[in-house]
């Protein structure tokens, strides 16, 4: 008999900020980003050489780069909306897809 161990993920795409957390021993852990925190800004930069930023550093390009910053994505989401960020048109599905890659 294969002992096939289950595991529950959780994501919580949130407007401001994103987690994903996993149970263990019946807690849920959440898991870090690259920068070691819980939390992830919900903050994506995309820069003109093909450089693309999340959480933490992006929302800090929010303010010199905000014509290719995008933040809120969660609220366009379902809605026939684009962002037009250095001539290439990204949905708020991919842009979220971003931002829990990380």
């Amino acid at each position: 008999m294969v002992n096939k161990s289950k595991t529950s993920v959780g994501i919580d795409l949130g407007t401001t900020n994103s987690l994903v957390a996993y149970i263990k021993d019946g807690n849920p852990v959440i898991i870090p980003n690259d920068r070691g925190s819980r939390m992830t800004p919900s903050v994506v930069t995309f820069k003109e050489n093909g450089q693309v930023i999340v959480g933490e550093m992006a929302k800090r390009q929010a303010v010199l780069n905000s014509e290719r910053t995008v933040s809120n994505v969660k609220l366009s989401m379902g809605k026939n909306v684009e962002h037009l960020i250095g001539g290439h048109h990204r949905s708020p599905v991919e842009i979220s897809g971003v931002i829990l890659r990380i």
